[in-house]
């Protein structure tokens, strides 16, 4: 029983480690993100908010779609066959962002057609050029990753986030409104992209050809990965379309102060998990005795921070971001998002298992089904206001993070003696 101890305590040690690398600097960043968010509550209307939320969910939406298309199939390749798909991912790459900026910007005619606004055609189309910068940091971001550097992916979270934070903050001091929010988005990417290619250099390309079909897992695991954001974004999304561009605004506040710091975290977990999975499946054949740890380590993170939030909300959120967002009513949509966000690490925990495993098609439709139940249900809820539509979100996870969770525990065929806690798989305790 003694190396079984010691080979759960170093390996939620390591991935602890791993997200404390993140998630401080998620944490740093969002210190100097409060500045810019305060600046941006007390400066900005709940309808120039709602454009913002508009533009930024749009792309968000397209971003996942094509973050991990190739990383993802990369991280797991032994050198070999890294250096023999360095080429073809540079290629895959390229085009896919490509795609992606042309999308968007098409995207703002039927938007702006919809909201009667022309105004939001020229921020969404700059938005997508920040796909173009893209391809300059992805595959270097990949490398890292796959180092299990998370000293460097920190680095570059933290980073990109302080210059957003800054130059949003001295924008929006200059009243350029809309463009305040915009703008620094394009000069962050740069910043993370010089980040990833300072700490990392690609091995050259070598000569034998790649039989693995390096686009395929990528195309699901970045539909998979479009499905989590639409969930994270339907709510926006049917909020503009039932109750106007001015509740999408007040609910897009009270979305970012709820859970800004929560998902920074979670997507630090969900980074440092994959890692973890992936070299453990470089190494030992299987990550999945991992699984409970890594739950129980992000719980333990989390949950004090949130709950404190919770708590402390109605007396921060008037005297940091001021008393118009509670007389609009943001305060009761901000405990629900907030408390949505206990279980949200299981639906990131079961999707990165899937993966690991080599289960990419099983975790698209996972979250697809989980975003067509969240969809019905904050479409029905949309009907009568923002308050209920926070109460579904909430509802909605609560129930189906933890069934996720036992789905992908259950088809990564994890053996019951695990769930006790009284053994690791074969080949894990070596």
């Amino acid at each position: 029983m003694k190396p079984i101890t010691l080979a759960r305590q170093f390996e939620s040690t390591a991935l602890l480690r791993g997200m404390m690398w993140l998630g401080s600097a998620q944490i740093l960043g969002r210190c100097v993100r409060l500045g810019a968010s305060v600046a941006l509550a007390r400066l900005l209307t709940p309808e120039v908010f709602g454009q913002a939320a508009l533009i930024l969910t749009t792309f968000e939406l397209l971003a996942t779609l094509i973050r991990r298309i190739t990383s993802v199939t990369l991280i797991p390749m032994d050198d070999e066959e890294l250096g023999a798909h360095m080429n073809r991912a540079r290629g895959i790459n390229a085009r896919a962002c490509q795609a992606a900026f042309l999308l968007m910007s098409l995207a703002s005619l039927p938007l702006a057609f919809y909201y009667q606004d022309n105004t939001l055609i020229g921020p969404m189309v700059l938005m997508a050029s920040a796909y173009l910068l893209q391809p300059l940091g992805m595959l270097h971001a990949a490398l890292n990753q796959r180092r299990n550097d998370m000293r460097v992916l920190g680095r570059a979270v933290l980073w990109q986030t302080i210059a957003d934070g800054i130059l949003t903050t001295v924008l929006a001091l200059l009243g350029l409104g809309i463009w305040a929010i915009i703008v620094p988005k394009l000069a962050s990417t740069l910043v993370w992209a010089a980040v990833h290619r300072a700490a990392v250099r690609p091995p050259r390309p070598s000569a034998r050809v790649g039989t693995q079909p390096l686009a395929r897992r990528g195309i699901e695991t970045g539909l998979a990965d479009s499905a989590v954001a639409l969930r994270f974004s339907i709510d926006t999304l049917l909020i503009g379309y039932f109750l106007g561009i001015q509740a999408v605004g007040i609910y897009f506040f009270a979305y970012n102060t709820a859970l800004g710091i929560s998902l920074g975290l979670i997507q630090s977990f969900g980074i440092a998990f994959y890692a973890r999975l992936s070299g453990t499946a470089r190494g030992r054949a299987s990550g999945r005795a991992q699984f409970l740890g890594g739950l129980s380590t992000m719980a333990l993170v989390t949950w004090p921070l949130i709950l404190l939030q919770c708590a402390l909300a109605p007396w921060y959120l008037p005297l940091v971001y001021g008393q118009q967002w509670i007389d609009a009513g943001a305060l009761p949509i901000f405990l629900c998002l907030c408390l949505s966000a206990l279980v949200r690490p299981m639906g990131e925990a079961a999707g990165q298992l899937l993966l690991a495993n080599g289960l990419s098609t099983a975790n698209l439709i996972m979250n697809l089904v989980f975003t067509l139940l969240l969809t019905a249900a904050i479409a029905m809820a949309g009907r009568w206001g923002l308050v209920e539509v926070a109460a579904a979100v909430l509802a909605c996870h609560l129930v189906g993070m933890p069934v996720m969770a036992f789905y992908a525990w259950s088809r990564c065929g994890l053996p019951a003696a695990i769930m006790k806690g009284n053994a690791l798989p074969p080949g894990d305790a070596s």
